[in-house]
């Protein structure tokens, strides 16, 4: 465990073209191995479950957020 912590840590470390070069290169591989709709299909579910772990982390209220969206978007 500690291994693999010292490796994230190294790869975070690196500068922020690298880390962009090795997120290009694993979109490229899942796309290669699983296809175009298949890795969107895995990115759309990554985003919303980095949202629904941040509001679950900040404990906040979802009806405070979907207000909040609508508001910003329709204008009262």
């Amino acid at each position: 465990m500690k291994f693999f912590l010292t490796w994230i840590h190294q790869i975070l470390s690196l500068k922020r073209r690298w880390l962009g070069l090795i997120v290009g290169c694993l979109l490229w591989l899942a796309w290669m191995l699983f296809g175009l709709w298949a890795t969107v299909l895995l990115l759309v579910f990554a985003a919303v479950g980095y949202a629904v772990g941040r509001v679950l982390e900040e404990h906040q209220s979802w009806k405070d957020i979907v207000e909040k969206l609508l508001s910003e978007k329709f204008g009262d």
